[in-house]
């Protein structure tokens, strides 16, 4: 399988706020939190970096559940990222955890027993997982909606 490249750009604007953009094309300004010299009012890069895992989440769960022939009405994953600051010298990522909200169509003992299986899969072939390890926990939790 070949190597994937993914890229996007931070292009500052005042202070401390940049424009995050991809393919050239502005997605949302951002700033540090204020607890990290930045301004109140702004979307944090961390948050963006936790709206991204969801969305990865989301897309693996989707391509497991269409090779399962799931049946699903909604679809939702929240990332939690903690972060532990020890000044600026060292931020680090300390945990990962995905909630994955899902409404089955029908929702049945059976409907829920491959959604189970889904979970798990998705749960195994998640790329964080994957590339970190235990280097960095990621939890998961499904419950239906």
């Amino acid at each position: 399988m070949p190597e994937f490249v993914f890229n996007g750009a931070a292009v500052w604007k005042s202070e401390t706020e940049s424009d995050l953009a991809i393919r050239g094309k502005r997605v949302v300004t951002v700033s540090p939190p204020p607890e990290f010299g930045g301004k109140a009012g702004y979307v944090f890069p961390e948050e963006v970096f936790a709206a991204s895992l969801a969305s990865c989440m989301n897309t693996i769960f989707v391509l497991v559940a269409g090779n399962s022939k799931l049946s699903y009405k909604r679809l939702e994953t929240e990332a939690a990222v903690t972060m532990d600051a020890e000044g600026l010298e060292k931020l680090v990522f300390t945990h990962i955890h995905f909630g994955i909200k899902l409404g089955l169509e029908p929702d049945g003992k059976a409907e829920r027993v491959k959604a189970e299986a889904v979970y798990r899969v998705a749960q195994r072939v998640c790329p964080l997982s994957q590339s970190w390890g235990t280097k960095v926990p990621i939890t998961f939790e499904l419950s239906y909606v």
